[in-house]
């Protein structure tokens, strides 16, 4: 579910799309923040390519919801409303939580393996709050979830929740985390694999469930108390 993998197979390797993958990566990792111009020129440039497969790139963002246009302003990075991130966080309640819990009931030893080698360099590189140090958590994160997406063996369900998640505020949620926040989050990716071992579905739709609510409290209140999310994310059976 990672940019370059949005495009179809067959038009990976066209400019167009190159350039697309490459734009849509800088919006979703936050290089390109929401409302900045992005000029048809610049990229030409950059790219070494001409103003068409440019202005190509750009439409298919826009029909992603990735840019829109403006007048006197041309292309710029689109923002979010609270209206649209509590739909988007609603959603991912709902599909990635049940996602879990297909993955708890279909997941294989090597993938829960991996899924603590990943937390194990989420939690390294988390002690480190720079920029750069947050990008690679929030894509070793991305990797994280992506593996759970693909344990659970639910291709629909997953192509349907990959149009949720591909907006760029919710690839940055460790950006609008406290060092509280954070480390509530790699407990509750720990919880995770626990219920993964154990194979409980209820277990890893619940943990799932808690860890999204989380992030929305964290991206839609960073001054407020961390509410959503702090009691433990266990089941009462």
């Amino acid at each position: 579910m990672h940019a370059s993998d949005i495009a179809p197979p067959n038009a990976k390797s066209t400019a167009p799309h190159r350039i697309y993958a490459v734009i849509k990566e800088r919006i979703i990792d936050g290089t390109y923040r929401a409302g900045q111009r992005l000029t048809e020129q610049g990229f030409a440039d950059e790219f070494e390519a001409s103003r068409t497969p440019v202005r190509e790139a750009i439409r298919l963002l826009a029909s992603e919801g990735y840019v829109v246009f403006r007048p006197n302003s041309g292309t710029v990075v689109r923002s979010w409303s609270v209206e649209e991130l509590l739909e988007i966080f609603r959603l991912r309640a709902r599909l990635e939580a049940d996602i879990c819990g297909y993955a708890a009931l279909n997941i294989d030893a090597a993938q829960i393996e991996r899924l603590g080698v990943l937390q194990d360099a989420i939690e390294l590189e988390g002690t480190d709050n720079s920029e750069a140090n947050t990008t690679r958590v929030s894509r070793l994160n991305r990797e994280f979830h992506d593996l759970i997406a693909l344990a659970s063996r639910q291709d629909r369900m997953v192509s349907v929740l990959a149009k949720a998640i591909e907006v760029p505020v919710v690839h940055r949620t460790f950006r609008s985390y406290s060092p509280q926040q954070m480390q509530r989050s790699f407990s509750q990716h720990r919880e995770l694999i626990d219920a993964f071992r154990a194979h409980d579905h209820d277990w890893a739709v619940a943990v799932m469930r808690c860890h999204i609510h989380a992030a929305k409290n964290a991206i839609l209140h960073p001054k407020a108390p961390a509410l959503a999310g702090s009691l433990p994310c266990t089941t009462t059976t």
